[in-house]
């Protein structure tokens, strides 16, 4: 019978483990785009990031026979806790072979956390939150992500659901071109115009000259946006000049 070993990462070999699982699981998947390893580093709670100034996590690994097989994440987003007042805890970053033993390990020790946090709740993936990637795919594995939208094999919600999560919202992102705008119907060029003229709204290309101005004025938009969506909880003022900084055009 397989040995399955869950703990919680403890040291920088245990940091390693959890990060190099994912090049070894998608080594040969020809859709997967990697993450930036820095930058996953901050967001799984192994380096310094401004989302962890305000919440907290804990990261745990699972063995089988010795080898690190999962990954995850267990999340307290205290920005949800007291926007829905609710004791919601939030699993992400979740990596596994296709083994429901070990997921099963992964999800327990995630809860157990959450749980000895005062979490009555768990939802997830959220990677570490909705501002970020989240979610699992369960449609389109043929080809690459598009932005900031997660990439996962097809058993991952077979692990998932079969420990006893059910599908709380549905996530689509849609192919476009931008020939599409020739075949729009003229009716909606009439709304945007009408949209224009009553809110004042003018549209222009970013200045690069002044690249942080313009993320964070981006930012300010989307937090005010984005008020009323589904498990929406705005960006804070440190999140925000962190991806002022390290954003790109």
């Amino acid at each position: 019978m397989p040995n399955y070993q869950v703990s919680a990462v403890a040291n920088r070999k245990d940091q390693r483990e959890f990060m190099e699982l994912i090049w070894r699981l998608y080594r040969n998947d020809p859709n997967w785009i990697p993450p930036l390893r820095m930058n996953q580093k901050e967001l799984v709670g192994f380096k310094k990031h401004p989302f962890y100034e305000t919440n907290k996590c804990r990261a745990f690994i699972v063995r089988k026979d010795g080898q690190v097989v999962g990954r995850i994440v267990g999340i307290i987003n205290y920005g949800h806790i007291k926007r829905y007042e609710e004791q919601r805890g939030f699993f992400g970053f979740f990596e596994c072979i296709d083994d429901q033993q070990a997921a099963n390990a992964l999800f327990r020790a995630a809860g157990k956390y959450l749980k000895s946090e005062g979490m009555t709740d768990t939802r997830g993936p959220c990677n570490p939150s909705l501002n970020y990637e989240i979610g699992t795919l369960v449609e389109g594995f043929t080809t690459p992500p598009t932005f900031m939208m997660t990439y996962n094999p097809p058993y991952h919600d077979k692990l998932i659901t079969n420990f006893g999560f059910a599908k709380v919202q549905d996530l689509y992102a849609f192919d476009g071109n931008i020939e599409m705008l020739k075949t729009l119907d003229p009716k909606i060029w009439q709304v945007v115009q009408q949209v224009q003229e009553r809110f004042n709204v003018t549209v222009r290309p970013a200045n690069r000259r002044r690249f942080s101005e313009e993320v964070q004025l981006f930012l300010n938009i989307y937090n005010q946006a984005l008020q009323g969506t589904w498990g929406f909880v705005p960006l804070s003022e440190a999140e925000s000049k962190s991806l002022g900084t390290s954003s790109s055009f």
